[in-house]
């Protein structure tokens, strides 16, 4: 939805497995070519990817990622989040051997600024592009809010394990309707939807 030179938030829940990576990066850049953001898209794919790619990579086996966005006049916001792994996302510095983290290196280079937190016991990563959101985060987060307080992005059959998050039956998937509201779908893999409500209000803090 366009309100007022704002579009979004638009968010697509695909299973955990790279090769969802390429259709959701060119999903999302295409959103931003297309509403005329002064984002660089080539610097939103490649973060887009890092970011999809960490989900993938530490979220929990079998689950999902939710990959979002919201665009404004002078910048875009990305989000993904994972079904919450053991660890947090930690920023790794040149000449660190540890391992991982190395990714974030990328966006903290390409963004305006970025962060994370965890809400329904979900692990959510996003950042802004361009000129950064000003906004409250109780606006800001709202959509994410009360998306993942419906439907998990753990393994299906796996409770939530926080703030309520229902698991999925067996043999369903959630599937997301243009309102945004979660249904229980068999055998949808994915399926794009953009939400009218708190179109204008998607920044804040580090939390929501």
């Amino acid at each position: 939805m366009i309100v007022g030179g704002w579009r979004g938030p638009g968010w697509r829940m695909v299973d955990a497995d790279p090769r969802h990576g390429a259709p959701v990066r060119q999903w999302v850049t295409s959103v931003i070519a297309a509403h005329g953001c002064p984002v660089d898209l080539d610097d939103a794919a490649l973060i887009l990817g890092e970011l999809f790619a960490n989900a993938v990579t530490h979220g929990p086996a079998g689950g999902r990622v939710l990959a979002g966005y919201c665009l404004w006049r002078k910048g875009a916001r990305i989000v993904v989040c994972d079904g919450g792994g053991p660890g947090l996302p930690v920023l790794r510095h040149p000449g660190d051997q540890a391992e991982g983290g190395r990714g974030l290196r990328i966006v903290d280079e390409l963004a305006a600024r970025w962060g994370s937190f965890r809400i329904a016991a979900a692990q959510v990563v996003w950042c802004d592009l361009g000129q950064p959101l000003h906004a409250p985060s109780a606006d800001a987060w709202a959509w994410l809010r009360r998306e993942l307080s419906a439907c998990s992005l753990a393994a299906p059959g796996v409770l939530a394990g926080a703030a309520g998050g229902p698991g999925w039956p067996p043999g369903a998937l959630p599937a997301l309707q243009r309102e945004g509201l979660p249904v229980l779908v068999p055998g949808i893999s994915y399926f794009a939807a953009e939400a009218g409500a708190g179109a204008g209000h998607a920044d804040g803090g580090a939390r929501p």
